[in-house]
């Protein structure tokens, strides 16, 4: 009886020594990596990585960048909406960090082409395009006057202009007012013409004439009431 339970101990040390020798070759791995576009080279954000047969996954970030718990032997599979799904086997002796870079192919598919009626077959279609009343004579008068250029151009100028049809608008106006004058808008002092005149009003003398005065002394004073204004100047009259 004493040799059986011996034995069962050793047996079940030999077990527990086992399964922990086994647990022990079994190493965490850190898994990240890069997921981009295999054509244009663009990062995929929130492209899925996940490990079916454990049941969990992350996604990836803005930059397609990802990192993920693994260990040697699991399959992790990358996915996207529109490309083809691809499968990556962790190797069975590497190192603690371990990297890749994924690019993921486009998934192009054609489809059929599709028809849509307004009716449930295509012979209630043709049947009601063969029944379907033409517009009579008052009808097409309507229609004529309605998109008439005469008729739209009035609707366009009634309509409110945008920022940018206003900004056109105006430079439309500048051009009509140049090629109108032929001449385009320029500073006095930079205009030979203006200098000619006021030479000339120096040896008149006419820069001495002192009438433009008169205009001014004859506007009212500084803070004066409408009835003192009316009462100096029938002071005046009189």
């Amino acid at each position: 009886m004493k040799k059986n339970i011996t034995y069962l101990f050793i047996f079940i040390c030999l077990i527990i020594s086992h399964l922990a020798h086994s647990q022990g070759e079994i190493k965490y791995i850190t898994f990240s990596g890069l997921v981009i576009d295999s054509q244009t080279k663009e990062p995929l954000p929130g492209a899925y990585i996940t490990i079916p047969q454990a049941g969990r996954g992350t996604l990836s970030n803005n930059k397609g960048y990802f990192v993920l718990g693994v260990f040697p032997g699991d399959t992790v599979v990358f996915s996207y909406v529109g490309f083809k799904k691809q499968f990556h086997i962790i190797p069975k002796k590497t190192d603690v960090d371990y990297s890749v870079f994924v690019e993921l192919q486009v998934d192009a598919k054609m489809l059929k082409e599709v028809k849509v009626y307004p009716f449930n077959t295509e012979e209630e279609f043709k049947q009601a395009l063969v029944d379907m009343k033409l517009p009579d004579e008052r009808e097409r008068q309507i229609l004529q006057e309605t998109y008439s250029p005469e008729n739209i151009a009035k609707m366009a100028s009634v309509h409110g202009m945008s920022a940018d049809a206003n900004f056109r608008y105006a430079n439309n106006q500048f051009v009509k007012q140049i090629e109108s004058r032929g001449s385009v808008t320029t500073n006095p002092l930079l205009n030979p013409f203006s200098w000619v005149n006021f030479v000339k009003s120096i040896k008149s003398g006419a820069w001495k004439d002192k009438s433009w005065k008169a205009g001014a002394e004859a506007a009212p004073r500084d803070n004066v009431t409408r009835d003192q204004y009316f009462r100096d100047n029938m002071k005046k009259n009189d």
